[in-house]
């Protein structure tokens, strides 16, 4: 009994494992991250979830160009157009995109060992204050 409750035991790592990979994969490759968002609130373009039903049905006003030199299509984000590829790379910077895919998930397996959620997109607080708070 003791060796099965052992085994049972030590089948949690891989499968924690396998999870955060899998959901690291699928946050990861989901269109919508953070800096389409703030492409798109910069474009004025309304890119939240209810976004459809409050202005009569519409997805809010039509983008427009923000000031800045034109990217010539280099971005492979759907809003760049007519922002400046510097503060492209700074947002990617700013949210880690700049990194190799394995080396961000190596800094979020260790910021989840050391409980460091990060903050809040919505809030300025951390996460974990968030969750404790609630």
């Amino acid at each position: 009994m003791v060796a099965y409750i052992i085994r049972r035991l030590l089948l949690i790592i891989p499968t924690l494992l396998g999870v955060m990979v899998l959901n690291f994969i699928i946050i990861h490759t989901a269109p919508g991250g953070p800096v389409e968002q703030i492409l798109a609130r910069l474009q004025q373009a309304d890119v939240s979830a209810t976004a459809r039903f409050s202005d009569g049905g519409e997805l809010g006003p039509s983008p427009r160009p923000v000031q800045g030199t034109d990217n010539g299509g280099a971005s492979r984000y759907r809003g760049a157009e007519g922002v400046d590829p510097d503060f492209i790379k700074e947002l990617k910077r700013e949210f880690g995109f700049d990194k190799p895919a394995h080396e961000r998930f190596f800094l979020m397996m260790w910021n989840f060992l050391r409980f460091d959620f990060g903050d809040s997109f919505f809030r300025d607080r951390s996460v974990v204050q968030l969750v404790l708070d609630k």
